[in-house]
């Protein structure tokens, strides 16, 4: 009655600011309308309760403020529900569902605990457009005569129709040239063919290195002992030797024109060694000045060479001037190639990281920048011994293959390179080949049509020297193993099963037998304690870096008895049995002193022994007084008097194996593994010095050998032997290279 009064009577009323609040909120894609009640998500309804658009529209009414519980409870119930606290989460919930918003990561609204909530989005408001009602006059009538007009009087189409239009051609124009050059630029994905064996010889050594120069490929071939050059025809047949004087060769590459292999020869066992240049067509090799390394490449010209080092990169003139350090890596560097593609100064390798065990491949410039990881999330291992390595690129440079281990299977896989936009990246790497067996380095044939490599299969078989025979004869027949010990009684023995690297007790006509480590645990060198109650070992789980464990003789957890900072191996017990003898190298990245330690069993504390920095493999006598063990690259063994504190030289030879004990201590038996290709094994005299052959692999009554290696000691001092069978030769893959 009032408003209408004065309303009749002229006077203005007063505004209530109510009336000009807005009525349509905005935020994101979505839009509140107040007065309909109603959220919208690009124009489209969506559905939600009363009480949760209360709640939103509370919320929306003071973004950026903190709306407290209590707050909302009385606003929204008006404090009728009893249980109110859970009346008010279900509520936020159905608002969160609507705006598809995520209560750990907010985009909308944020949740303060037991405080309340705050809407955390930027809000525009806008009122809600008005309709402007028609006057009668400007009704049109129910039914009106069309209005003719001159030709020239008819309107034109509005600007921004014309605008539209103009860019709705446009668009469609880009489609298709899109369309036509994505169809132009696809190719098929690389495939295989075929895979054909090229050797029958069971000799080609699958761990080291294939080269390839368009109508023969080079290898390395085992004989026993000592590894040499080869050479066999790309379309197949009889391998014939490549006639070069230098020892133990492994292929590391091929020169860009073909003609020369670079290759790293050396009498050590050492991984870095000295760096030769052989011509393929004939023609003495020659050093490459005075580098020592593990792998290398050439330039794309063939005036440089790459070669790695430990976890280093280094540069060096293809005639041995100028080395210099190029980069570090965080880890054992392998397998290192400079990219053929023009214009591109890219080197591709991979590196071994020691703990845990496991190969990547990574990618620099050529002048040492830009070091970075590839393929960090394409196929995730399964094993902590799983990686990708060994990658090399085929001759135009559009593909690099590389080989992946996942699960204990190696496969092949192609990864194309150097496209433009849009196909600079065409997905994940393409799988060409899987196979059971071991292999390594890929050669690609110039003609980017085949890919060549080495694979093989290797099998043991234990054997015991019968000295009444004077050959080697079968020893745990069916066990595929290597390292055995004998307790002391001679009732039992420990060996290592191959290739899963388990430890087994049983007696030695094979009964009683018990596996004593877990799945995935790697063991190497076991050894009785004198009393026969436990059995000391290195190794550890998959992928671990190697040390010392004890296991009781029948079964349990291996107990690790030195830390995860160092690589400790070749444990053996005091007579006594009240300390532990171990040799200890150093990852890179540790410190400390290498050597050989001795450990007090009972407070576990290891002291070095002095003089002993560059010795490994070292065994203690059955008397106690002496230490004998190899130097570091295996061409010395040598005898240390722990009343004299003096080392003594007891032998000498080429690539030198695990020193034993005779059970009395009056001789050492030891191996020439390396160098010579009957792999003969020597004993020396401790009281006399003097060393005297006792056997070699022509004891072995089966020629199909590809050669053996002393693993212990049985009862009477008879060798036993691990006798491996390889049947390895070289392989061509015909590949699609698009």
């Amino acid at each position: 009655m009032l408003n209408s009064r004065m309303a009749r009577s002229g006077l203005e009323l007063p505004v209530d600011p109510k009336d000009n609040a807005p009525q349509i909120l905005q935020f994101g894609v979505f839009e509140v309308d107040l007065s309909q009640g109603e959220l919208r998500k690009h124009g489209q309804r969506i559905k939600l309760q009363e009480r949760p658009f209360q709640l939103l529209a509370a919320l929306l009414e003071r973004p950026g403020q903190v709306v407290t519980r209590d707050e909302l409870v009385r606003k929204l119930w008006n404090d009728t529900l009893v249980d109110f606290d859970n009346g008010l989460n279900i509520a936020a919930r159905k608002v969160r569902e609507a705006l598809d918003d995520d209560a750990a990561t907010p985009r909308y609204v944020e949740t303060l605990p037991r405080r309340g909530y705050r809407f955390i989005a930027p809000v525009q408001a806008r009122a809600p457009q008005a309709i402007e009602p028609i006057p009668p006059a400007r009704l049109k009538p129910a039914v009106e005569p069309p209005l003719e007009l001159p030709p020239t009087l008819v309107p034109a189409p509005p600007r921004s129709r014309a605008v539209y239009v103009r860019i709705t051609a446009l668009i469609v124009v880009l489609f298709v040239v899109v369309r036509v050059y994505w169809l132009a630029t696809s190719v098929r994905p690389a495939r295989l063919l075929r895979a054909v064996q090229l050797t029958q010889t069971g000799r080609a050594e699958f761990n080291d290195g294939v080269a390839t120069d368009g109508s023969r490929v080079y290898f390395t071939q085992r004989d026993g002992g000592r590894w040499s050059l080869a050479q066999v025809s790309v379309e197949s047949g009889n391998p014939q030797p490549l006639p070069v004087q230098i020892p133990n060769p492994d292929i590391l590459d091929i020169s860009p024109d073909r003609t020369n292999l670079l290759v790293s020869a050396g009498t050590g066992i050492d991984a870095d060694r000295p760096l030769w240049i052989v011509p393929t067509v004939g023609g003495s090799p020659r050093r490459v000045g005075d580098v020592l390394g593990s792998n290398g490449t050439w330039s794309k010209d063939g005036s440089q060479i790459i070669f790695g080092r430990g976890s280093a990169l280094f540069q060096v003139n293809s005639d041995g001037t100028g080395s210099h350090k190029l980069l570090d890596t965080p880890g054992i560097v392998n397998s290192v190639r400079w990219s053929p593609a023009p214009n591109r100064g890219v080197l591709r390798f991979s590196v071994f990281d020691p703990s845990p065990k496991s190969y990547a491949l990574w990618e620099a410039s050529s002048d040492g920048t830009g070091l970075r990881r590839l393929l960090q999330q394409w196929n995730p291992p399964t094993l902590p011994t799983d990686g990708d390595n060994c990658g090399v690129w085929e001759a135009s440079g559009k593909y690099f293959l590389f080989r992946s281990v996942r699960g204990r299977v190696a496969s092949i896989w192609a990864m194309r390179e150097n496209r433009t936009f849009p196909r600079a990246s065409e997905g994940p790497p393409v799988q060409l080949y899987s196979t059971p067996m071991q292999f390594g380095s890929l050669a690609p044939n110039p003609d980017g049509k085949r890919v060549f490599f080495a694979a093989g299969q290797e099998r043991r078989e234990l054997m015991r020297y019968d000295s009444g025979r004077r050959q080697f004869v079968p020893f745990l027949p069916d066990v595929a193993a290597r390292w055995t010990s004998f307790s002391k009684d001679e009732r039992w023995v420990a060996y290592v099963t191959v290739p899963d690297g388990a430890l087994w007790r049983s007696r030695p006509d094979g009964r009683e037998r018990l596996q004593l480590t877990p799945p995935m645990f790697a063991v190497h060198r076991p050894r009785w304690s004198p009393d026969g109650s436990r059995i000391v070992f290195n190794g550890g789980s998959e992928g671990q870096t190697s040390k010392v464990y004890v296991i009781p003789a029948t079964g349990g957890v291996p107990e690790p008895i030195t830390s995860d900072l160092f690589m400790d191996s070749d444990a053996s017990w005091s007579p006594d049995g009240n300390s532990l003898l171990f040799a200890r190298m150093l990852p890179p990245e540790a410190s400390g002193q290498p050597g050989l330690y001795i450990m007090d069993w009972k407070t576990k504390k290891a002291t070095l022994i002095p003089g002993s920095e560059a010795l490994n493999r070292p065994a203690w006598s059955p008397d106690g007084r002496y230490i004998a063990a190899t130097n570091r690259v295996g061409t010395q063994i040598v005898q240390m008097d722990l009343q004299t504190k003096q080392w003594t030289p007891l032998a000498t030879g080429e690539g030198l194996g695990v020193p034993f004990w005779s059970h009395d201590g009056k001789f050492i038996y030891y191996q020439e593994v390396i160098g010579n290709s009957e792999q003969p094994i020597f004993r020396v005299s401790i009281s006399r010095r003097k060393t005297e052959q006792a056997m070699s692999s022509r004891q072995i009554q089966q020629s199909s050998a590809a050669g053996y290696l002393l693993v212990g000691l049985a009862p009477g001092d008879a060798p036993i032997a691990s006798v491996i069978y390889d049947n390895s030769d070289i392989y061509a893959l015909e590949v699609e290279l698009p």
